[in-house]
């Protein structure tokens, strides 16, 4: 099943918003840092495992493991006991850590926003033929004030229309029709 695009960008919005804040804790070497990246590893962890992303939840549950030996004293890729400067070699694991879920999360934004990118450039398109063709003015735009109303009106333009039947299949191959109306919100919003 899809997911909202909307819930998922603003998700990855709130994520990035705490990983700025451990790299502050990493920048100013906090005490409060490790603690604080475990917390955020693990809620990252199971955002990744609620949305069933195994891929994700590997990388993650890898980088977790990597600095919980690196905490026990072993050093995981040279394979040996750590003799001294543990501190600073965990800082080195737990900076290649951040900058993992720091790619891994602007992927995923990336991705997600580009997918909404493209279905208002495409909603936008429409909307402003209907203008042109004399079938959207002023007075009607401003009368769609609700998501429900906005849904009622692209239903029936779907219904009645088969080229926008078309596109209307094209979103719906990457988001879900909830996402199609809130575009179509945004759109009319700029446009009133």
């Amino acid at each position: 099943m899809q997911e909202l695009i909307h819930f998922t960008v603003q998700k990855i919005k709130e994520l990035l918003e705490q990983f700025n804040e451990v790299q502050a804790l990493y920048l100013s070497k906090s005490f409060d840092f490790d603690a604080r990246f475990d917390a955020f590893l693990n809620e990252v962890l199971e955002y990744f495992r609620t949305k069933g992303n195994t891929s994700h939840e590997s990388e993650v549950l890898k980088i977790m493991n990597m600095i919980s030996t690196v905490k026990k004293g072993f050093n995981p890729i040279k394979m040996e006991k750590i003799m001294n400067g543990r501190r600073e070699i965990l800082g080195g694991f737990s900076f290649n850590g951040m900058e993992s879920i720091y790619g891994i999360l602007m992927e995923i934004y990336a991705r997600e926003n580009k997918k909404l990118e493209d279905a208002e450039e495409l909603i936008s398109g429409i909307i402003v033929s209907l203008y042109q063709n004399g079938i959207l003015d002023d007075e009607k735009l401003k009368d769609m004030n609700s998501v429900p109303k906005i849904e009622r009106f692209w239903t029936s333009l779907v219904e009645q229309n088969t080229a926008i039947s078309g596109i209307n299949k094209k979103l719906r191959l990457t988001i879900i029709p909830e996402d199609i109306f809130l575009i179509l919100e945004k759109v009319f919003l700029k446009l009133i």
